[in-house]
């Protein structure tokens, strides 16, 4: 940004492209850390040439000025990537000057199922994201032979099914345990329900799930849970 090197906002919403070959026109598709991105792009590995076309992007708002910032440069600095370089398993992006402007890592590749994610921040309904209680462990899974969608508020244990259509999720009826909860975990048991049950799509990004209501307002972000 500004001709200066800068981290991502924050783990939980890395930036992130991902180029896709086998089609006619090569596909790309990414998310700033506040939206998915998605064009095309032309590649001669000969010369190290690489010319990136972004097309279009989803519109949510983004919850921070950082986010809207990293975004913004995001987006404008693909725009001038002429050359790339690899090495080891660092990616930079260079514009026609030889300048870095991107330096990437590879990320591994999680499936929605199977996997026990971690909740790291979830919608306070005010727009912000905000980190579950301090040690409070909020995780969720989806079973792919019973579809069936499980797992702990971070007090009771909760259950439901859902059905999965391309990026569509829909979640069917909520029920859990019933063991006492402190005054703040019961909040928050009951605000993570609610996003659960309002969830209508959901993206993967490497170890990161994030779950949007109809609107496509970001409701909760998920980490794979180390082990699963």
């Amino acid at each position: 940004m500004n001709g200066e090197q800068l981290a991502a906002v924050a783990p939980e919403q890395k930036a992130s492209l991902r180029l896709q070959s086998g089609q006619t026109t090569p596909q790309l598709q990414g998310n700033t850390g506040c939206n998915s991105f998605f064009g095309s792009y032309r590649l001669e590995s000969n010369t190290n040439q690489l010319q990136i076309k972004p097309v279009g992007s989803t519109l949510r708002a983004c919850l921070s000025t950082a986010l809207s910032q990293q975004e913004q440069a995001l987006l404008t600095g693909l725009a001038q990537v002429t050359t790339y370089r690899l090495e080891g398993e660092r990616l930079q992006l260079q514009n026609s000057a030889q300048q870095v402007l991107f330096t990437l890592r590879p990320q591994p590749m999680i499936a929605l199922t199977q996997t026990q994610w971690q909740l790291q921040r979830y919608n306070n309904g005010e727009g912000a994201l905000i980190p579950p209680i301090a040690d409070t462990d909020v995780t969720t899974q989806f079973a792919a032979d019973s579809q069936r969608l499980s797992g702990f508020t971070g007090c009771n244990r909760y259950f439901a099914t859902y059905k999965v259509q391309q990026q569509q999720l829909t979640v069917g009826a909520i029920g859990s345990t019933r063991m006492a909860c402190g005054r703040d975990q019961a909040t928050q048991e009951q605000a993570f329900l609610q996003l659960l049950a309002a969830s209508h799509s959901y993206q993967l990004e490497g170890d990161r799930l994030e779950l949007y209501d109809a609107q496509q307002q970001l409701l909760a972000v998920f980490g794979a849970k180390a082990g699963s």
